[in-house]
This record gives structure tokens, sequence and C-alpha cells, in this order.
């Protein structure tokens, strides 16, 4: 991800986009809009003369503000930028076609944040838009970002952001929605944790879309060690791992406060799901099955042995079925090959499917599509992993992804926020 310099351009945007001790200060900054924060930086072309790829534009929430970043490619730069960010219906438009909503061709020189940036232009500039100032109401608000871009040999050009949506009529560009309300399952997202650099590294990862963002850098206090037995709880939005195996440690997706420490596990858990208020893992010394459960407020309630593998398998990963009735493990049987097993929770008994998989550190984790997805190194680019559908009934894998970037070195996989 390109670093953003970030320019302030209006000391009163400024101001409004600080805290203030004022009895007018809302209650909540984000105005409905802080769902997205550890969605990360969504990032988008910029596009040139309808075909020229000559930067990117980001997208993101900070201290309250929705935050807009242009930056050019080397040798390009701004010599006007325009942007809107607001309800739909309020963009300044040439028309509207009749009997529809669609956006047709916008009067750019209307936009209510524009500047000139004169010559020779600016390789970056930054728009910043209280969130509170945009609307609390669906279907949220829409944002397009145009520009003038000058480049080699007299280059100049209008560009614009690519979004989810294109205007009508004889003009072109893009523009981005931000609903409001979050439209549940659209998007089906799972979170993926690795330690790089003496650091956690969550990740997020669209498996509709499949893309994927670091929402997440962090030191949890060593510069060495692991972090493993990723585990969300989408009721709460509690994401748990684990640090070097035993440290069991939590982070509030919903909101930008640092992970912290809920204690020390009995086992050593590198794999992890979560259900019904139990953090579920797999003892890799022993291969006993725990189950660790939480007060109310999440601190730590008790743990206890739920059942131990009959057999020699060394466990990649597990996750719970949606109903809670079937734990499924993958891993090496008696050092042969990869299989699926099943722990039937009610019986206490145990099934064994062989899986078409040649890679080592298979990942597993349901989405809130209640599908089973498997996430495994690629073959053919250790940076890179391969995305699979797996059917617990047969075994059956199928293929929807391959050379998913970045995403080497995957410690865990679990499910994440509906989308």
């Amino acid at each position: 991800m390109k670093n953003i310099l970030v320019i302030i351009i209006a000391m009163l945007m400024i101001g409004s986009c600080a805290k203030q001790d004022s009895v007018d200060e809302p209650t909540d900054i984000w105005n409905g809009y802080g769902k997205y924060l550890k969605y990360g930086i969504s990032e988008h072309y910029l596009i040139a003369a309808q075909h020229d790829t000559v930067g990117m534009v980001s997208y993101g929430l900070d201290n309250g503000c929705f935050i807009l970043t242009y930056e050019c490619d080397p040798g390009y730069t701004l010599s006007e930028t325009h942007m809107y960010a607001g309800v739909k219906s309020g963009m300044p438009l040439n028309k509207v076609k009749k009997g529809t909503t669609d956006l047709s061709t916008p009067k750019i020189g209307q936009f209510p944040n524009s500047t000139d940036h004169g010559l020779p232009g600016v390789e970056s500039y930054t728009y910043s838009v209280p969130c509170i100032t945009l609307p609390s109401v669906d279907p949220g608000f829409v944002v397009a970002a145009h520009c003038v871009v000058q480049g080699p040999d007299g280059y100049c050009e209008t560009g614009w952001a690519e979004g989810d949506s294109k205007f009508t009529d004889k003009g072109w560009g893009w523009y981005e929605t931000y609903p409001w309300e979050v439209v549940e399952n659209v998007f089906t997202i799972l979170y993926g944790t690795s330690f790089i650099d003496g650091n956690l590294i969550v990740y997020h990862i669209d498996v509709t879309n499949f893309d994927v963002d670091t929402i997440l850098v962090e030191n949890v206090g060593n510069s060495s060690g692991s972090y493993d037995g990723a585990a969300y709880d989408p009721e709460s939005g509690m994401l748990l791992f684990t640090k070097n195996a035993n440290e069991l440690w939590m982070n509030l997706m919903t909101d930008d406060d640092p992970s912290y420490l809920l204690g020390n596990l009995i086992g050593e858990a590198t794999s992890a799901t979560f259900f019904n208020n139990t953090f579920y893992y797999v003892d890799t010394n022993t291969n006993n099955i725990y189950g660790v459960t939480f007060n109310t407020d999440w601190t730590y309630a008790s743990e206890t042995v739920l059942s131990s593998i009959p057999s020699s398998v060394k466990i990649n990963d597990i996750a719970m079925s949606p109903a809670g009735d079937n734990l499924y493990m993958v891993g090496d049987v008696n050092g042969g090959g990869t299989e699926l097993i099943t722990w039937q929770v009610s019986t206490n008994t145990y099934f064994s499917t062989a899986l078409a998989i040649t890679y080592s550190g298979a990942q597993i984790a349901y989405g809130s599509d209640d599908v089973l997805y498997v996430i495994a190194p690629s073959s053919e680019d250790e940076s890179s992993s391969d995305v699979f559908e797996l059917n617990p009934n047969t075994g059956t894998l199928t293929v929807i992804e391959q050379n998913l970037t970045p995403l080497g070195g995957l410690s865990d996989i679990t499910m994440g926020r509906e989308m």
C-alpha cells in the first residue's frame, strides 16, 4: 500500500474533525459510519483520458472524518481536484435521467470540495469531510473524485477515481457508495493473521471479490514469536488470537483500540474457532480439544477438556459448523495425507475423510454465507495463497481463486464481519 502524504487544506475542516470539548459534540462522531474503520483503506485506480492509469485514490476514515487522498504516479501531477461526498440526490448534475435514480453527467465545477493547484501542480492532495456532515440515514452517501492531470510531453487530461458505479449519458467517470446500513452477506469476509517483522498482521479477505487488505499492524509486546489461533465472534465483534501459542489476546474489531491480553491458556493453541461464547482450540502437545468460556465482560471464566483426538494427527486448523454440531479439523494423519477430521459434538464420535490437497499449512474457516473455505499456500508463488470451497460431507474441494495476494505466511483464518 502506498505511503500517503496527507495535506489538510482547510483550517475550518481540521477544526471540525478535531475532538471538541463542547456540549454540542455528537455522541457518535462517526455518525454511524464507524463500522468501516477496520475494513481498512480502500484504494481505487486514478484513470485519466478514460484508459490511462496515472495514480491511486484512497478512501478511509480517521478521527471522525471521511478522508480521500489523491496520489499520482511519478511524472504526473494534479492541477485541479474536485470531490463530492454527500447524499446521492445532492450531487450537482447537468440532468437526471427521467424515471430513474441514475446519475448523469456531473457539474464538476459545483462540487463543494474543489481546488485549483496551478502549474506545475501537486503530486498528492487530501480532502477531509466530517462524518457528522454526511447523511445518517439510508442509503448513506456517495463519493466522486475528479481531477485534471498533467504529465510528460504536454499531457493534460481529466481523470476520475474508479468506483462501484458509472455516470450515465455521454460523460464518463465513477462514484462509490457507502451505505449507512451495511447490507449483510453482500460480501463474504474472512480475517487472516500472520507474524511479520515482529508484528501481528490482520488481513481483511474478501472471498466474494477476491480482494485482500491489511487492516491491522500491531506489536503486542514482543519482537519475536508467533500469532495464531484466530477466532471471531460475530455477535460482539471480538477477534481472539494467541501469541506464542499460549497467550490469549483480544481485539474489538469495531473500534480502533489496541489488542489486550486475557490470560494464559492451559494448552498451546495454533488452531482455533469460536461458537456460542466458547473459544475452541486443539492443544498442539496433547491433541486435546479445549473449550474456553467467558463472563459477560469478556473476562476468562473457565477452560475444559472436551475430547481427545483418537489418532496421531497434526492439526493445521479447525472450524465449528454454523449449527455447532460438528467441529471440522484439517490435519495430517499418521504422517500420511491431508484429511478432514469431523468431531460430532453431541456423540463425541470422530469421522475422517481424505482431502485432495497437497499443500501443508492449509487453513479453514466458515464464512457468514455458511460455506466452509480453505486457504492454502500457492504451489506457484509462496507469497500468495489458493482459495477453495470445501464440502464437509464429501470432502470435495472446489478451487475458486488461485494466487491470491498478499497472503504468504498466513498463520490462521477465521470468519469475518458480515458485509
